[in-house]
């Protein structure tokens, strides 16, 4: 069957296009097939040509609908956008912004930059004696540093140098070679604290005596002796912590010979050997001495040459000066003069004046000591509060003594002629190796790199800092001096600006050496002139699409600005100028260049506005730029720099523009821009240069004047705008047409909703025309608002022609006339895909804020003085648009659910006869089913706009419906109406979905829901429920009443609980109508209580007839007997009538009393005292049609026809 159909189709196909090239006239496609069938001369029956027309209009719709279904790769949407922009060589694309260029997209980013050539120097040599101070540091390591073993820092060396094996061995072995560093021991004493006092005042006069006490030569001198080392006395600690006699082994070397201090021991053994070779008495230095004082300060520095780091000890001994005649500095010279044993001692009593003569006892004053081994002592330098110890266990110590020593070297293999600043040198280039080895290793950018060095690289630099002696300052200085060399490779400015802060911090006058302060003054300026360049070229340079090149730039600025502010700039830079006045300069020059160079760029002498465009829109592209930048320079240097810059910018465009136009040259710039162009190509130029001068304009300062004001081309501008809408609308036109031609389906990735690429290209078109309207500037605000509005005419022209090619497609496509219930699903995709490809055009209609209506029509009132009509008209062209689309949507929307109306009505019958005994929900459930089913099919193909259409458009047919089942079936059981009610609850909610469908506010809106909620609500009460609400709505309208168009009512009234009575007083009327011919009328009033099924035997009273009044007075009472427990909306119903002798008595109004406000009922409380009120007179305005219509069907109820016919009766 499925071959038959095929071949059937391509049958007819052929037979059409065979057709179409035999005759120049156009025919349909049921024309064309029933002419491939039909002999010449043959006339078929009516019937048969019908069903040949049904047949071939089934078999055109099934061949498009399996086409459409079914596209070709080929079909691409973005292809055919693109194929429709080109059809007008991109006549509204032309005016966007053209992206960044690639000269732009080309600029460097340093802050990119990874290493892979780690040399620092071409030169091998060079690169190797560096390597070699590398070795040489870490085989001549001094103090005790971290544990890094010495083969894994030369490995680090070699992989750093990238040094092969064999120039490694080669020139470790120059490195081992070369004279070792003479180890240098420094010494700051800062002071001491709780001494003991020795003299007699309660103070001392304490001094210091130091030196380096060298642990060879106590073993050389015993071993030479022949003697064994036999002293008992034990080392004095060695700091704060170690006062544990036990945990040191006996003392050796000199410190035996001098008992543990700088003196010979008195009571030596006699016939003991001594020795003889010469003492290290140039070791020992002294402090001076502090008056009567327990806390001392001195602050003095010491330096001692240290022979074996491993073995010697520095030794200090504190003691009370008690010789006034010599002074220790004498003592201490005497004693470095001896070369014996005997002497030593005899000067050391002179320095120490410790012993007394004919003593046994060992009585001195000795204030303490510490010792301290070399190799204890850390490469950082240590600085401790280290506790004094005993000479023996006779001595008596107290307090601690503060110290700070550190270790250092004085390389005996330099020169004197060699280069001073070797070391710093050297300790730069090191530290610059290492950080290109550490970035080569990460392979991340240079920028990246934050100053992280590995501890091994730390230990080496460390090492050679203490070798080099260099100081705390020395080493930030390198560090300064390393990294800021860096910067051509893209080194963090922030990185920069935290070493440059810690040089800032540390640095101090006179604490570095003249050359020294060469080296930074040099530095300096390499810096500042890189970053001068920078700003002079950052317009130019810097991608504000990056935001790290944004970042490195602002920390540039501010790592200058730290330099600028800083003293040690000033005394290494002196006679500079501000920072602020010099970078204001570099932001002008840099706009002169910038300018030059667009200019020579684009220079274009056969093209003047071509080239005033491209100089215009080069300069549009660098003022973007002013948002990134300004907050830069604002916050760290206070400068307006995009002000500065377009200024100039400004100045340099206005002496361009003048020189051009005073050109003579043939097709000058004057000649185009003054003459209404004839051509499209000089329009589109002219109106690019509009738009170009606008942007450009849109970066100027408020308040102030520039060049460019002079300038006076409105004129010649607002006439091109204006052609430009006339060629627009036809271009628009033009694409629309072939947009829908080219048509093809839109498959958007994760969803399902059917969309072709018409709406995209006629969306696109709207737009820009309206971003093109917002970039124009007409100055004549009356020609504007002109303007305005025959573009939004355009606008709207071209979507209602675009909406009528869609919705005559659809059509064309079987979707038409009446539908069958069941349609193919490609039928449907058709179906969404029109709908939905018309919602997105009419969303695109939502323009009024971009044309900015409201200021727009503000100026034309205030400059032109009249109303602005141009508003109104734009804003009704606009909704008159809008709906007609809407229109157009919700036809096709009513069409294709109302081919469903024969089975909706079937299920509503079913639903409304359905037995009581059946649930609602079982009765409605094949309704919701077909919905369900209905609904199912589009809402994943549909926007969710036009899919709440169809639930409007279905709850509005189930509206229909049910109302029509309510009128055709009055008067039956409430409980009918309770199941329609309670089965319309139910299909609110289906409809509703969770909050994805219909909103119960907008079922309020909807005037059919309101209307059948009210219908069903009142036929679900019941007799009694309507007469009282009947009653109910008659009182809430007296009392809604504002103004006495019918008089006032004077009674009073209680009820007695005792009795049982009520007691009504008929006081008077007040300002009653005139009812007679004689302005007056004959008033008497009807007293009854309501509603009668609530009081059948209560009487009917009336009060007496005051003629000819308009304010009668009455003064009668009425008592009623009833019950006091009162039933809903009881109460008292005055008539006022007028009196007619020879005709029915006319009505003048009524009023109502409820009955809860008279005393004695309710909350009205218990009182035997009349209450008077005032009842204002009404004439109901609501016949209460609905609930009399109910009561009125309800012809078996006997309650309902009696209400009826008591409102008949007159009195």
């Amino acid at each position: 069957m499925s071959r038959k159909v095929s071949i059937f189709c391509v049958f007819l196909v052929s037979k059409s296009v065979y057709n179409d090239d035999q005759a120049s006239a156009p025919c349909s496609f049921t024309d064309t097939a029933m002419n491939t069938i039909k002999p010449s001369g043959m006339v078929l029956p009516k019937k048969m040509q019908d069903w040949a027309e049904r047949t071939y209009n089934k078999a055109a719709t099934f061949i498009r609908t399996i086409s459409i279904a079914q596209q070709d790769d080929e079909n691409d949407p973005e292809a055919i956008s693109a194929q429709v922009q080109a059809s007008d060589d991109y006549f509204f694309e032309q005016f966007a912004p053209k992206p960044p260029t690639a000269a732009e997209n080309a600029i460097v980013d340093t802050s990119q930059l990874t290493i892979v050539k780690l040399s620092i120097n071409e030169n091998r040599e060079t690169l190797h004696d560096l390597y070699v101070e590398a070795l040489y540091t870490i085989v001549h390591k001094v103090g005790k540093s971290s544990q890094i073993p010495e083969i894994n820092l030369i490995k680090y060396a070699q992989a750093a140098f990238q040094i092969d094996d064999f120039w490694h061995q080669k020139l470790m072995d120059k490195a081992r070679k070369e004279k070792p560093p003479v180890v240098l021991l420094n010494v700051h004493l800062l002071e001491a604290r709780d001494l003991i006092a020795k003299d007699i005042n309660g103070f001392s006069d304490p001094f210091a005596m130091m030196g380096v006490v060298p642990g060879n030569r106590r073993r050389g001198a015993l071993a030479a002796a022949g003697e064994e080392d036999t002293s008992d006395e034990e080392e004095p600690p060695a700091s704060p912590n170690n006062v544990n006699k036990e945990q040191h082994p006996k003392p050796a070397g000199m410190l035996h010979r001098f008992s543990g201090s700088f003196r010979r021991k008195i009571g030596s053994k006699k016939g003991a050997k001594t020795e003889n070779k010469a003492i290290p008495a140039k070791f020992i230095k002294a402090s001076s001495v502090q008056k009567k004082t327990l806390n001392p300060k001195w602050n003095e520095k010491f330096q001692f040459i240290v022979e074996d780091v491993n073995t010697d000890k520095y030794h200090i001994d504190l003691w009370d000066h008690d010789d006034e005649e010599q002074s220790v500095i004498d003592a201490v010279t005497s004693l470095n003069e001896i070369s014996g044993i005997k002497n030593l001692g005899r000067y050391f009593k002179e320095v120490t004046q410790s012993a007394r003569a004919g003593s046994t006892d060992l009585v001195d004053d000795f204030l303490g000591l510490v010792t301290i081994r070399i190799k204890d002592i850390p490469s950082t330098g240590l600085e401790d509060w280290f506790t004094l110890g005993q000479r023996s266990e006779k001595s008596e110590v107290s307090g601690q003594v503060r110290l700070r020593l550190w270790l250092s070297t004085k390389e005996e293999r330099i020169s004197q002629q060699d280069d001073e600043l070797l070391d710093v040198k050297q300790h730069i280039e090191l530290i610059r190796q290492f950080a290109l080895q550490e970035i080569r290793i990460t392979g991340s950018p240079v920028s990246m790199f934050q100053g992280k060095l590995p501890d091994v690289a730390l230990t080496i630099l460390h090492q050679h800092a203490i070798q080099g002696d260099l100081t705390e300052l020395h080493q930030i200085m390198c560090q300064w001096l390393a990294y800021s060399a860096m910067i051509n490779i893209g080194i963090s400015f922030a990185f920069l600006h935290d070493i440059l802060k810690k040089l800032i911090d540390k640095w101090a006058p006179l604490q570095l050496e003249k050359s020294e302060d060469d080296m930074l003054a040099e530095s300096f300026s390499v810096f500042v002139d890189h970053c001068k360049r920078v700003i002079e070229s950052h317009q130019r340079t810097i991608n504000t699409e990056k935001r790290i090149q944004l970042l490195s730039f602002e920390n540039m600025i501010q790592c200058l600005h730290l330099l600028y502010e800083s003293e040690v700039y000033s005394k290494c830079v002196p006679f500079r100028r501000s920072l602020k006045s010099e970078v204001e300069a570099l932001l002008v020059q840099g706009a002169r260049n910038e300018f030059k160079e667009y200019a020579k760029q684009l220079e274009n002498d056969e093209f003047p506005a071509v080239e005033l465009y491209s100089l215009l829109q080069a300069l549009v592209t660098s003022c973007k730029k002013f948002s990134q930048f300004d907050p830069i320079f604002k916050e760290n240097l206070g400068i307006e720099s995009g002000a500065l810059i377009y200024a100039e910018y400004d100045r340099l465009v206005h002496e361009y523009i003048c020189s051009e136009m005073m050109s003579e040259k043939k097709g000058d710039l004057k000649t185009k821009l003054m003459s209404i162009p004839e051509d499209e190509a000089t329009l589109v130029t002219i109106l690019k240069v509009h738009f170009a001068i606008n942007e450009f304009r849109e970066f100027r300062q408020p308040k102030l004047k520039y060049k460019m004001d002079s300038l006076d081309w409105d004129l010649s501008f607002d006439r091109v705008i204006g052609k430009w809408i006339d060629i627009a609308r036809n271009k628009a036109f033009a694409r629309v047409d072939l947009a829908c031609q080219l048509d093809a389906q839109i498959q958007i990735s994760g969803s399902e909703i059917r969309q072709t690429s018409s709406y995209v290209d006629v969306c696109h078109i709207i737009e820009q025309m309206v971003t093109l309207w917002e970039r124009t500037n007409v100055k004549n605000i009356g020609l504007r608002a002109e303007l305005t509005e025959k573009l939004v005419n355009c606008i709207c022209k071209v979507t209602e022609f675009y909406v009528d090619r869609v919705m005559a497609q659809v059509a064309a496509d079987g979707f038409c006339g009446q539908l069958q219930p069941f349609l193919p699903p490609a039928l449907i995709n058709i179906f969404c895909a029109a709908i939905n490809n018309a919602e997105q055009v009419r969303r695109s209609l939502a323009i009024n804020d971009k044309l900015h209506l409201d200021i727009l029509s503000d100026k034309y009132e205030k400059i032109v003085g009249k109303e602005a009509v141009f508003k109104k008209n734009v804003e009704r062209d606009l909704d008159t648009c809008e709906k007609f689309v809407s229109e157009q949507i919700d036809s096709a929307v009513d069409r294709m659910v109302r081919r469903q109306m024969t089975q909706l009505k079937k299920h509503v019958f079913h639903l409304a006869w359905s037995p009581g005994a059946c649930p609602v929900e079982q009765a409605l459930k094949p309704l919701t089913d077909m919905l369900d089913a209905e609904l199912s099919a589009v809402h994943r193909t549909l926007l969710h706009r036009n899919f709440v259409r169809v639930m409007h458009c279905q709850v509005g047919i189930l509206l229909q419906l049910l109302h029509d089942c309510v009128n055709e079936n009055e008067g039956l059981e409430p409980t009918f109406y309770q199941r329609l009610g309670d089965a319309w609850s139910i299909l609110m909610d289906f409809f509703h979905a969770d909050g994805k469908g219909i909103t119960m506010e907008t079922f309020g809106q909807i005037p059919a829901h309101v209307d059948l909620m009210r219908k069903l609500s009142i036929n679900q009460m019941t007799t009694i429920k309507l007469i009282e609400q009947y009653y109910k709505d008659l009182l809430q309208e007296q009392n809604d009443v504002t103004e006495c168009k019918y008089g006032i009512l004077n009674v009073r009234a209680y009820y007695n609980a005792n009795s049982q009575n009520l007691v009504i007083d008929v006081i008077g009327a007040k300002q009653i109508i005139p009812l007679d011919s004689n302005g007056l009328s004959d008033p008497f009033v009807v007293i009854e209580l309501v509603p009668r099924v609530r009081y059948p035997n209560q009487p009917t009273a009336k009060t007496k007839v005051v003629s000819k009044t308009l304010n009668p007075i009455f003064d009668e009472t009425f008592d009623f007997h009833i019950p006091p427990k009162i039933p809903p909306s009881a109460m008292v119903h005055f008539v006022v009538m007028d009196h007619d002798f020879l005709r029915s008595n006319d009505f003048a109004g009524e009023a109502f009393l409820d009955l809860k406000e008279v005393p004695g009922f309710g909350t009205a409380g218990v009182s035997n005292t009349l209450r008077q009120f005032n009842l204002v007179l009404i004439h109901p305005q609501h016949n209460y049609q609905e609930a009399m219509a109910v009561l009125e069907s309800r012809k078996d109820d006997k309650d309902a026809q009696d209400f009826v016919k008591s409102l008949s009766i007159t009195y």
